[in-house]
């Protein structure tokens, strides 16, 4: 019986490091995801020699008459960042930000659509075989965070900030220029195609920007994803 005891207490305190050094581990993979999405972040905010670079485009054309000012609010810089901002001139600093906007309305853009895909479809198969984890058991919205394993977590992280370095805009040409077209469509600079489009695109990602945070929003008041759609039955 003592030595029953006693191999007893061993392994809990066996079982119990174990949960320690479980949750260290766990805890150093969080700071480490944390720290390379607050790194892809920053990279977004720093200047490159490309972004120091103003194109002709830009120098003929002035900030307040670009792409995306449109009624009823038009131009509209309260802060004065295009005057004031870090990167130079003012062809430069709307450059960068604009830049900044449109990689953020793209973004919005495919999660707003994912929202809506994922309320009624899911991908077959497994996302986490090793967790026995299937796609269809990822819940829709914000919920899917604590559901999603941490390593997934990771390699999103990974990915982006990979995408973040590895592609690089045009130089010289229009904010968000990439090179591959509009969805594998070459346009002329300046020409009325393009600069329809490229209005298009801004406004669909501002209005992409509000639509996803509104969801997010009504997602926390209501506890579940697109609540608003009851009302369609």
């Amino acid at each position: 019986q003592p030595q029953d005891r006693y191999l007893l207490n061993i392994y809990q305190i066996d079982t119990s490091i174990l949960l320690c050094l479980k949750t260290m581990m766990m805890m150093m993979m969080k700071s480490l995801l944390l720290a390379a999405s607050l790194v892809s972040s920053a990279m977004a905010f720093v200047p490159t020699a490309t972004q120091q670079q103003s194109s002709s485009v830009l120098n003929a054309i002035p900030v307040d008459k670009e792409i995306g000012v449109l009624p009823p609010i038009g131009y509209w810089d309260p802060l004065g960042l295009i005057q004031k901002g870090p990167y130079g001139s003012e062809e430069a600093n709307f450059r960068r930000y604009r830049a900044l906007e449109v990689k953020h309305g793209r973004i919005a853009m495919a999660a707003t659509l994912g929202m809506l895909a994922q309320e009624t479809n899911r991908f077959s198969g497994y996302l986490s075989p090793s967790a026995d984890l299937k796609f269809s058991d990822i819940p829709n919205g914000l919920a899917a965070l604590d559901v999603v394993p941490l390593m997934g977590w990771v390699q999103m992280a990974v990915l982006i900030g990979v995408h973040e370095f590895a592609i690089q805009e045009v130089p010289n040409k229009a904010p968000g220029n990439f090179g591959t077209g509009y969805f594998g469509v070459k346009m002329d600079d300046q020409s009325a195609t393009q600069l329809r489009a490229l209005n298009s695109e801004v406004q669909n990602g501002r209005l992409a920007m509000l639509g996803i945070l509104g969801m997010f929003a009504s997602e926390v008041i209501h506890g579940e994803p697109l609540f608003e759609t009851h009302i369609f039955g």
